[in-house]
């Protein structure tokens, strides 16, 4: 029983491939008379990032529409990096179209290009009906070189001989590097000081004769005559001024009148007359800050008394005193001479 039942289900399943699965085999075979498609790539060895020109052809007759896949491809480990499609060519009633993919990737070992679904309908009936691309295998190398010329260990350093004549040579020339550095930073701080093969500068003229020489320029420009009463007691005071710091040390040109005859009150000054000085600045500050206008005679009044004053203080150097042998040689002549002249 158990038996003719198995047999009879053989019968069905036999009956359904035969009616059922064979039709749809070979109908695609009689459509794929008029269509076929082939695939092929420049290389199937490259490197990594290579780049490898995939061509997928399409062949098929009149009544035939091709739908290519275009960049929607799934071509498995392949990155798309270009995609052309070339215009369609006729030959004897047939068509050609091709198809170009620049592939590549980054991953090494062995890879399949997998096939490609082509679809395409036949416009008598508009049935759609698919084919597809042979597989083809691609092989990805490394671009690391072979292990024999792998990295190495490092080799021990070497050795230099020591050697003694190099080490003077070469510790002379610092030195004399060194030297001239040197040698070069202080002749020109001497030259920006104005003490490297330069003559002394003049030791300064006496406060006395720098006052007095200007005063006399004062009393002979002739401002006063022609009324230029500011610039004249501006100047006076500026004279005076320049004398009390370069005689006394007082910083008279930074200090107000006040200020100098509070210096002039100290132990050091007692015996100095002061009053004129005073005067002749208070003068020429209400000349010169006041706008006060005084008359010609005191002008002249106060010229007279700051030279006066220059005068008086003035630093005198005491003549140097004649020798002895000096004064003995003019009174007597040498024994020789006077053995000569008798």
């Amino acid at each position: 029983m158990w038996f003719s039942m198995i047999n009879f289900i053989k019968q069905y399943i036999l009956i359904f491939l035969f009616w059922g699965v064979l039709p749809g085999i070979a109908f695609p075979v009689e459509m794929n008379a008029q269509v076929s498609v082939n695939s092929s790539v420049d290389k199937s060895r490259i490197k990594i990032g290579d780049l490898i020109n995939y061509e997928v052809r399409y062949f098929y007759g009149e009544g035939i529409e091709i739908q290519t896949p275009g960049l929607g491809s799934n071509l498995g480990a392949f990155e798309i990096r270009d995609f052309n499609e070339f215009p369609v060519q006729e030959k004897d009633s047939n068509f050609e179209k091709i198809v170009t993919y620049s592939i590549s990737t980054f991953d090494t070992g062995a890879y399949v290009i997998p096939p490609i679904a082509v679809g395409y309908t036949v416009l008598a009936d508009s049935s759609e009906h698919f084919l597809e691309t042979e597989p083809i295998d691609i092989y990805v190398e490394s671009m690391k070189p072979s292990e024999e010329g792998d990295i190495r260990g490092l080799k021990a350093q070497a050795e230099i001989p020591l050697d003694i004549q190099q080490i003077v040579i070469y510790s002379l020339i610092g030195l004399a590097v060194l030297l001239a550095i040197v040698f070069f930073w202080w002749y020109r701080k001497k030259r920006q000081q104005g003490g490297m093969f330069s003559k002394p500068a003049p030791p300064p003229r006496p406060a006395h004769e720098v006052a007095l020489e200007k005063l006399e320029n004062l009393e002979k420009s002739g401002m006063l005559a022609a009324g230029e009463l500011k610039d004249y007691f501006t100047e006076l005071a500026e004279i005076l001024r320049e004398y009390i710091e370069g005689r006394f040390f007082i910083p008279a040109l930074e200090s107000t009148t006040y200020e100098i005859m509070r210096a002039f009150a100290q132990p050091d000054f007692t015996a100095i007359e002061t009053s004129a000085i005073e005067q002749n600045l208070e003068l020429s500050d209400l000349v010169k800050f006041a706008k006060f206008i005084p008359d010609e005679s005191e002008g002249i009044s106060a010229l007279i008394s700051t030279r006066d004053f220059v005068e008086k203080t003035m630093i005198v150097e005491a003549p140097e005193p004649e020798s002895a042998t000096d004064e003995n040689s003019e009174e007597e002549p040498l024994p020789e001479k006077a053995e000569a002249m008798s």
